[in-house]
């Protein structure tokens, strides 16, 4: 199925026809298609007449039949080339267009005239003038009627979104530190801020009382913002506020007030999001913007070992590599770099409905776990070679390994997370069918065949 330019073959004896063709040229590219044509458009070959032309029949989207005077050339003694052609475009189910001209015809092709016409409706032109006039207006409609067909028709397609949960309430209060005594007990410790910012001052007020809490708080116009429950004094974070401010509000009540409030309240789930993978050994890199699988492992030498993660994809057991050692070329004792599986996240509100979209990325490390700044054409190198399988496998792991709450018997290691919950990939029904051939053909060989299904419903989850 073509989407922009349409294969258009035209097919007939060529000598005695030079005029006609030239028309049917010209109606072709009037009709915005790509005219298939042995003496004009076809490239040389190294295989014989007959298997180039009928291989061009089969990479068409529309043929186009002249009957002349001629029967023509009879490469096996038996059907003439032309006939051959026909034969293939039919069996191959490409739509046919006949055009007939008032030659005087010759028995053979008289015959073949006969077994064409109760199968198609031909029309019939006196000159070349007539043929380019009548074959535009057939092309155009041919090709409007398989557009509409496209453009009407849709499957399923799955996005890079996943619907989330989180709590209907979001607390708030007033921030009650003093920043001279946490300054004082900085400089103590000999760790002294470099320009700290309102957040690093209440993340010191904590450690001051031993209190060690996790990060899926915020500090915004001097209040802190959570979805730790402020008004309960078991809460660590109570110790750090005016508890007589703490207030309750639904998150739809928050969000919607103002735009700034709105990024604050993204800015929230991406905390909680943070929290939720620390466990992991995913770590958050924030000049990068992402977030990266970490080694967890040495071997008696000290060296980082290879993380891989075992997982079911529906019924089939797989395991997935997600931190690999890339050794010194040198010397192959020490590690260069490690490559670690990444992946970019984001919030967004669509109709009340709230989604995370992912990314999966790549990232170079250092030993000490920093990122290495050398390794952009390595990562250009990965994103190259890989294709829509891969990708699409990427963020299957990375899903599943966000859902404990779904996955507990696959990942056992994980307490579940309260305050953000992930839900299914997102499945569309309304998007028009693309072709298959118009991305499959960049798979494996070993995955076209996998991806191959005619109703557009293929079961990605388990390839």
């Amino acid at each position: 199925m073509f989407i922009t330019q349409p294969k258009i073959f035209i097919s007939s004896t060529v000598l005695d026809l030079t005029k006609e063709r030239t028309a049917a040229y010209n109606a072709v590219n009037k009709v915005g298609g790509f005219p298939v044509m042995s003496e004009k458009t076809m490239e040389a070959q190294s295989t014989d007449s007959l298997t180039a032309c009928l291989s061009k029949v089969m990479e068409s989207d529309i043929y186009v039949l002249i009957l002349g005077s001629r029967y023509g050339w009879q490469p096996k003694g038996e059907e003439s080339i032309t006939e051959l052609e026909y034969q293939t475009a039919r069996s191959k189910n490409i739509p046919i267009l006949v055009i007939n001209t008032i030659f005087q015809k010759e028995p053979l092709q008289k015959e073949f005239e006969g077994r064409v016409e109760p199968n198609y409706f031909r029309k019939t032109v006196c000159d070349a003038f007539e043929l380019e006039k009548e074959l535009e207006q057939a092309l155009k409609t041919e090709i409007e009627k398989k557009q509409n067909e496209y453009f009407n028709k849709t499957e399923p397609v799955y996005a890079n979104l996943v619907k989330i949960q989180f709590p209907s309430h979001v607390y708030i209060a007033d921030l009650n530190i003093d920043k001279k005594e946490i300054k004082q007990y900085n400089n103590e410790r000999k760790r002294p801020f470099s320009k700290p910012s309102l957040r690093d001052y209440a993340v010191s007020a904590l450690y001051m009382q031993d209190i060690s809490f996790p990060h899926d708080w915020l500090v915004w116009d001097g209040k802190i913002i959570t979805f730790h429950n402020l008004q309960d004094d078991s809460v660590g974070l109570t110790r750090i506020i005016d508890r007589g401010t703490a207030e309750q509000f639904l998150c739809e009540e928050f969000y919607d007030t103002s735009p700034d409030h709105l990024s604050q309240f993204k800015y929230l789930l991406k905390k909680c999001i943070e929290t939720k993978l620390h466990k992991q050994k995913i770590k958050w890199f924030k000049e990068e913007k992402l977030f990266a699988f970490l080694p967890i492992s040495k071997d008696d030498a000290g060296r980082w070992q290879p993380r891989s993660q075992s997982w079911t994809k529906t019924k089939k057991s797989a395991t997935r590599k997600v931190v690999d050692i890339m050794y010194d070329i040198k010397d192959k004792t020490k590690i260069f770099n490690l490559r670690s599986l990444a992946f970019r996240i984001g919030f967004e509100n669509f109709d009340n409905e709230w989604y995370l979209f992912l990314k999966p990325e790549w990232i170079f490390l250092w030993n000490d776990l920093k990122v290495c700044d050398y390794a952009f054409k390595n990562i250009q190198w990965l994103k190259k070679t890989e294709r829509n399988m891969h990708v699409f496998n990427h963020f299957n792991f990375i899903l599943r390994y966000l859902q404990p709450s779904q996955m507990e018997s696959l990942f056992t290691e994980y307490n579940d997370y309260p305050f953000l919950k992930l839900e299914q990939i997102e499945k569309f029904d309304f998007a028009p069918i693309v072709p298959d051939s118009v991305w499959n053909s960049l798979e494996a060989i070993s995955a076209q065949k996998k991806l191959t299904d005619d109703g557009g419903n293929v079961e990605l989850f388990g390839l």
